[in-house]
Formats: C-alpha cells, structure tokens, sequence
C-alpha cells in the first residue's frame, strides 16, 4: 500500500502542485517528494512524507504531513561552534535546523494535515495543500530567509514558528550573525535566566561574552 501511495502521490504532485512551486523558485526531484528552493543565501524545503494507515485514523489509506525546513549556512556555523559537541540535555542542538510542520504557519488556524480515504482521493488533497501553502506557509517563507529576517519574527513573536529551545537557541545564533550581542544576551536571559537553565546553557552565555 505505502508503493501505491507515493505513485499516486508522486503524480498528484506532478500535475498539481509542481507548476506553483515552480513559479516559487523550489523544484524537486523526479522521484521526490521534497521541494527546494535557494533564497537569499538560505536553502528553503517544503517536505511531504505521508503516513500510511496511521494510527490515529486507520481506515484511511495515507495521512500527508507535510514540513517545511530553513538552512541558513552563517547561523548554521555559528550554531556549531557554540553547541558542537554538546551532551546530555543539549545534544543535538547543532544540528537544529528552523523545521516544522507546515501547519505552524496558520497560527493554528489550519492543523496542516489530510487525511485521504482511497487513492482516488490524492489529486484533491494535493489541491488542499497547495491551496494552504499558498495561503499560509509560502508568505512566511518569502520573509524568513537571512539572520535579520530570524531575529525580525522574534521580536514580532511571529507565532508562525515553533518556538521550542532549540529553535531559540539557533535565533540566539542568528542574532550573533547579525552582531546584536545585546539581544542575544537579552533573549538567554529571558528564557533561560533562572540558576537551573543558566547551569545547563552556560556554554552559550559563555559564548555570546566572548563574542563581545
């Protein structure tokens, strides 16, 4: 089942939602099903892995959860030599990447998801998420490609993107590309203050003073 749903899925995209991508700058490949576009210095990706007979909604033949990912290779740097070879808690944290369900993008207006009954039913839900893409994820991605634009939707609290630590510490990042020292520190000081959080961050207080 989970072969004839990337087939149909594959040419629901194909004729659907390949053309509006296109004139967005993102392509894929022939058998992908990842998008991407470069914009600004940054590598933008629209994903869409599918679940076959979820769990949550079995009598459905697949369930499209699609994501969305921002690579910006100076953060990225930065956010190595500060969190490189991290452990316990923190480990992982390097490779943090600005990624999330597309359905963040609707504020929750919108959770994001389809869940398709037989596989005549894929054209349609490609329809749908090019239809949301449109409306919700592709305005956010055409402002969110460089480490001002970063640091912009944490001072707006653009409630378009996952606001978890990891996603701070890599603005936290973004904001020493920028040379905003100040609003780096402001930030760790704000959300990881108080004595127990400060212990486990402290190599990124560390970092941002030596940075200044």
């Amino acid at each position: 089942m989970r072969k004839d749903v990337k087939v149909g899925l594959l040419s629901a995209v194909g004729t659907s939602l390949d053309p509006y991508m296109a004139e967005h700058g993102f392509h894929r490949g022939r058998n992908s099903l990842i998008y991407k576009r470069a914009l600004a210095g940054a590598t933008q990706i629209i994903d869409l892995p599918f679940d076959a007979r979820p769990k949550e909604d079995p009598v459905t033949v697949a369930a499209l959860y699609p994501r969305m990912e921002v690579r910006i290779p100076s953060v990225d740097a930065v956010l190595e030599a500060m969190m490189g070879g991290a452990s316990g808690a923190l480990r992982g944290y390097s490779d943090a990447r600005s990624k999330q369900p597309i359905g963040f993008t609707s504020e929750k207006a919108d959770p994001g998801r389809w869940y398709v009954r037989q596989l005549d039913d894929l054209p349609a839900a490609v329809d749908e998420v090019r239809t949301f893409l449109d409306r919700w994820t592709m305005p956010l991605l055409d402002v969110y490609a460089t480490p001002e634009d970063m640091v912009a939707a944490q001072e707006r609290n653009d409630g378009r993107l996952r606001n978890d630590r990891p996603q701070l510490i890599r603005v936290v990042a973004a904001a020493l590309v920028c040379g905003r020292q100040d609003f780096a520190q402001a930030l760790m000081e704000e959300h990881f203050g108080a004595p127990g959080a400060r212990r486990l961050y402290q190599q990124v207080f560390d970092y941002i003073q030596r940075a200044t």
